[in-house]
């Protein structure tokens, strides 16, 4: 299911997305974590730990970090069924 603001929800509500870090990729910038402190936190050299899958108000800003990330490190991917 999408709404307007293009958060994917399950029937229950549940986040049907996660984010996904390209390690090889990611240079530890930092600027993921900026725009989304709400999911993304820094570990002590600067690379982004991704808190579980992404509730569907925060969706849209996930959508913009993936966008702005300067070496295109993150994705959102399907949430994985859990069980």
């Amino acid at each position: 299911m999408s709404t307007a603001s293009g958060s994917r929800t399950g029937p229950t509500g549940e986040p049907q997305v996660e984010l996904r870090v390209d390690w090889p990729a990611c240079r530890g910038r930092g600027l993921c974590a900026e725009i989304l402190p709400e999911q993304i936190a820094l570990d002590e050299w600067g690379y982004p730990l991704v808190d579980g899958p992404v509730p569907p108000e925060l969706t849209g800003l996930a959508s913009e970090v993936v966008a702005a990330c300067p070496h295109q490190a993150l994705r959102l991917v399907p949430r994985r069924p859990s069980g």
